[in-house]
């Protein structure tokens, strides 16, 4: 079967990638236009490993991709680069499974690794460098100290097989962990390229469907697995007083989503070492003086749940009440 795009009356058939160093380059050269203008490829190859992570042969990365669009919340991937026609069970899956196992096992002394690595990459160009630090307002170790709390793995591939879809799936429900899939192809005519993709967290976050909330595919304790029990706690004492309204909690692939009526009032986040929470409530329609938590307008920061406009983050037990307090607020509001 042919795929072609039509532009401007041209006709641009679709390039098959003869290696995977295609599609590599490809990726380098158009990531921020496919992810974010605030986000950083490390086109390089880096073996991740732990002590209790014993095959090292298929452990090496292609790269890292660091997205800063929210520096509250900052993102990084382990990236895969693969080929459709490569074999699933012998290779891709493998592959992405001992990213699994590093991600899982490592110690924070081996994650502290890869960060200072990345961090020495980054240091060695200054423009980037300087990018990061104006952008986010943070320094550039912080903020890689930041993204290793939520480390995921980013998969880019010219495209997805049914085998395959089932195949990451059936991991992804199986293992606390997020995989995000980017579909890239390459279409040409004479010289000129045109570049269709799809990105599954676009799509898996855009779509909150009532299907999506009653089929309840993700569980609390999927958001809870191996984060800090002081976190936890935290959790549960908002937990237990939104359980006294009329709130529907709704876990979600990457956040748990609070609604009232089927509109959704706020979201939580959950990171290692705090639990970012989203308000519906613009940050002036409430005074935030009255609560001694920080607030933060980020209706114009991208975040997962980015029609909430205000951020609150919690990281002690004593800033609760306060939330609590805000939450009712926002629940008598909306």
């Amino acid at each position: 079967m042919k795929h072609i795009i039509i532009k401007n009356n041209k006709k641009y058939l679709k390039h098959e990638y003869s290696q995977e160093e295609e599609l590599t380059n490809l990726f380098s050269k158009n990531f921020q236009n496919i992810i974010s203008d605030k986000s950083l490829f490390i086109k390089i190859e880096k073996q991740v490993k732990s002590k209790n992570f014993k095959n090292f042969k298929h452990s090496i990365s292609d790269g890292f991709l660091l997205v800063w669009e929210n520096p509250t919340t900052p993102s990084l991937y382990i990236t895969e680069i693969e080929l459709e026609k490569h074999d699933i069970n012998k290779h891709i899956l493998p592959q992405l499974g001992n990213f699994i196992s590093f991600i899982q096992s490592a110690s924070i002394d081996e994650l502290n690794v890869v960060r200072n690595f990345l961090y020495e990459e980054i240091k060695n160009n200054k423009q980037i460098f300087n990018k990061i630090q104006k952008d986010t307002g943070k320094e550039v170790h912080k903020l890689l100290d930041d993204s290793m709390e939520d480390l995921q793995i980013l998969l880019v591939i010219d495209r997805i097989t049914p085998e395959l879809s089932i195949g990451l799936l059936q991991i992804e429900k199986a293992i606390n962990v997020k995989i995000r899939k980017i579909e890239v192809s390459l279409f040409i005519k004479n010289r000129e390229e045109v570049i269709l993709f799809s990105d599954s967290e676009i799509t898996e976050d855009e779509m909150q469907t009532s299907k999506e909330r009653t089929e309840f595919e993700y569980t609390l304790e999927y958001h809870f697995e191996n984060k800090p029990e002081k976190i936890l706690s935290i959790f549960n004492s908002f937990l237990e007083h939104v359980k006294t309204k009329n709130i529907k909690i709704s876990p979600m692939k990457h956040y748990i989503g609070f609604f009232k009526n089927n509109n959704m009032i706020f979201s939580c986040v959950v990171r290692k070492n705090s639990l970012v929470y989203y308000s519906k409530a613009n940050i002036n329609e409430i005074k935030s003086g009255n609560f001694n938590i920080p607030f933060r307008d980020v209706s114009s920061i991208g975040h997962y749940t980015n029609h909430l406009p205000t951020e609150i983050v919690i990281t002690e037990s004593d800033q609760i009440d306060d939330l609590i307090k805000y939450f009712n607020e926002v629940y008598k509001k909306y």
